[in-house]
């Protein structure tokens, strides 16, 4: 007769954390886990917290600098435009258009621009913003809802922007209406980075991590394989949803470093958009529900792809190791079946008890979590916080949206306040940028017993090179620190951005 695991040899003895509904949107947004184990709490507050503490004192002069530097900034150049569109963490928006869609580009385009050739063996897509309708700015600030539409050469594969609609207005570059415009795309796409798509990183997790805890024992290999990924995240995220001092509080502009244009209550209805969806006409399906099975990666851009080989090359045989392992054992696969029926309770698309004894359905659950939580979070942390500067993320604008093709060029001044670009800068630092804690994903240690799985985690750590040394671009998140790194400065070191092995910021 095997061994049973018995129930003293759970992390919290049964006592929780447990996941609960939103108390915002219950209906809307992924469930929290408000009760957070008070030694997770302490250590949150003595490296995160402690760090929140020191840039909230050291930076504002910082800030201030920024600040005045660059109030009377105008907006990008369609280069630089194109960059951030094309080839950030903001291509995560992309989709292609529809035969339909692309009929209704066409005649539009033909329409307003009866010089423009338009090239039917071109590929179209569209970046699709609409969600920024539910949106109530602050007095005296502004947002819109916006569609960018961009045509992709067959021969080049560039990309280049074509149309931008906003509110139902069609604006195309080379009118005086363009530049302001892309502001407003700058804004929608940071929007739904900070709203719709990280979230999504962020909180439907948290169930997985309170659930493992309190129903998953300690030696059992599932636990041992998802627990350095779920060190911080419980208090980081109780702490962003529900902290007096979070951006995403209620009256977060009281703070000094909330760079945001609308309060927390509102705001966090982009949280719902990016985990049950929206359906409404007006959206253009451009918000499908939250599937825990099908994370983004893979998607037509270097980041998509950079996403997916450390997702298949090094995450996913590791799971399958583990996965394979559980459910030949009649008591491991007992607590797979109940993390699986617990799960899929809280979290959208969490396959059930029953189909997590399929061992590629436990494998890519399992992968998923250790994945999400170490490469895909962090990357958007990088990406937006490294490589986008905070006044091309235009979280506040001060001008009203174009509301023709031929309105004054921005000038100087009356995009941003001082203050406005204070705020952005120091919202920068403190929660946008990765900071890293010790461990990192490189040195990642999984406490597994069985002989077999050891030698598992010694490949993944392999894997995790050989992706590394594919992938040597400083714009992706190292693995390890690298030389000359664009993006080190005396304020944030390189050591502070490499790969982690858990949500920390």
């Amino acid at each position: 007769m095997k061994k049973k695991l018995m129930p003293d040899q759970f992390l919290y003895s049964r006592k929780g954390p447990w996941p609960q509904p939103s108390p915002s949107h219950p209906l809307k947004c992924a469930a929290e886990v408000l009760h957070v184990p008070p030694i997770e709490q302490v250590v949150f507050n003595a490296t995160i917290g402690e760090r929140y503490l020191k840039a909230s004192l050291f930076y504002p002069a910082m800030a201030g600098k920024y600040a005045a530097d660059n109030h009377e900034w105008t907006g990008v150049s369609d280069e630089r435009f194109h960059e951030i569109m094309f080839d950030t963490a903001y291509t995560r928006y992309m989709k292609p258009l529809s035969d339909a869609q692309k009929a209704l580009l066409k005649s539009r385009i033909e329409a307003d621009q009866p010089d423009f050739s338009f090239n039917e063996n071109s590929k179209y897509g569209t970046y699709n913003f609409t969600a920024m309708s539910l949106i109530e700015p602050l007095p005296d600030t502004f947002c819109a809802s916006t569609e960018l539409f961009y045509e992709e050469d067959p021969k080049t594969s560039v990309r280049t922007a074509r149309q931008i609609v906003i509110d139902d207005v069609a604006i195309y570059p080379g009118d005086s209406s363009w530049g302001l415009a892309t502001l407003y795309v700058l804004q929608g796409a940071a929007y739904h980075l900070l709203f719709v798509t990280h979230p999504a990183l962020h909180f439907p997790f948290d169930a997985t991590n309170a659930i493992t805890k309190s129903s998953v024992p300690m030696a059992h290999p599932m636990f041992q394989l998802l627990s350095p990924h779920t060190s911080y995240s419980l208090a980081l995220n109780n702490g962003v949803l529900e902290s007096a001092e979070s951006v995403v509080n209620n009256n977060a502009q009281g703070t000094r470093f909330d760079p945001l244009t609308g309060n927390g209550y509102n705001l966090k209805l982009l949280f719902g958009a990016g985990y049950t969806g929206l359906t409404e006409p007006q959206f253009h399906d451009g918000y499908p529900e939250f599937n825990y099975m099908e994370p983004q990666m893979g998607f037509d851009s270097d980041y998509g792809r950079w996403l997916e080989d450390y997702y298949v090359t090094a995450f996913l045989p590791l799971a399958q190791a583990v996965a394979k392992h559980v459910l030949a054992d009649e008591n491991m696969a007992e607590f797979a079946r109940r993390w699986g029926q617990y799960n899929s309770t809280y979290v959208l698309g969490f396959p059930t008890g029953k189909e997590m004894m399929k061992e590629e359905t436990l494998a890519r659950a399992l992968a998923i979590y250790t994945w999400n939580t170490s490469i895909s979070h962090a990357a958007d942390h990088d990406s937006f916080g490294n490589f986008i500067s905070p006044v091309e993320k235009c979280l506040r604008i001060r001008r009203s949206p174009p509301t023709s093709r031929n309105e004054p060029p921005v000038a100087p001044g009356e995009i941003f306040t001082g203050n406005d670009l204070q705020r952005a800068s120091l919202s920068n630092e403190m929660f946008f940028r990765p900071w890293v804690i010790d461990p990192t994903l490189s040195d990642t240690f999984y406490a597994f017993t069985d002989p077999a799985l050891w030698e598992e985690a010694l490949k993944f750590h392999e894997n995790l090179r050989i992706v590394a040394a594919r992938w040597t671009d400083p714009k992706f998140m190292p693995l390890t620190p690298i030389e000359n790194d664009p993006v080190e400065d005396p304020l944030y070191p390189a050591k502070m951005r490499v790969l982690p092995q858990s949500i920390q910021y």
